[in-house]
């Protein structure tokens, strides 16, 4: 009987690390853009909430819990790499991930434009504060304002606040591709 609720516990983890997974390495990349480190921070997460699962239901708080953790430690993060660029006078060069397209499909003056304009976007979003740039990836993976708040640890007015100010910037940043200047 002990056996099957052990099996029965270790199946719950092991598919709520399933479900979480994707959508936590999303918004680490997002944070971090080197995908290398966002990787190893949510490693670092998810095994840190493993260690501690039995003081947490996770089923039903975890994927709340992965994504503070993943934020606090993207921060941390950022300011050491902050740092070092003080100390140092080094700049971090950061790697982006690229998504795949069908390039036989598209016609190439498309694809230049496509690419110039996901330069830009990673660029703008390089240029965000940490915290406006992980409330606008909370808001673009569904999350209420609410539970950006809770994520993040502030107000739930504040996390409006971020998600308006990182809007307004990129469409600052990217107002040539929205409008025919």
């Amino acid at each position: 009987m002990e056996e099957a609720a052990g099996r029965t516990r270790q199946e719950s983890l092991t598919a709520w690390v399933r479900d979480s997974l994707p959508k936590a390495l999303a918004f680490a990349r997002s944070l971090l853009v080197d995908c290398h480190a966002a990787e190893d921070v949510v490693h670092d997460c998810v095994c840190r909430l493993l260690e501690r699962e039995e003081r947490y239901d996770l089923s039903r708080d975890g994927f709340k819990l992965l994504l503070r953790s993943i934020a606090n430690a993207c921060i941390d993060l950022g300011r050491r790499a902050s740092r070092v660029r003080w100390q140092t006078g080094l700049d971090v060069d950061c790697d982006t991930a690229s998504v795949s397209v069908d390039r036989r499909s598209i016609e190439p003056y498309q694809l230049a434009i496509h690419k110039e304009l996901e330069m830009a976007v990673g660029e703008a979003l390089r240029h965000l504060p940490l915290n406006q740039r992980a409330a606008l990836e909370l808001k673009s993976l569904g999350c209420s304002l609410s539970e950006i708040a809770e994520t993040l640890e502030i107000s739930e007015s504040h996390a409006g606040v971020l998600v308006h100010r990182a809007r307004r910037a990129l469409s600052q940043e990217l107002k040539c591709f929205l409008h025919d200047v």
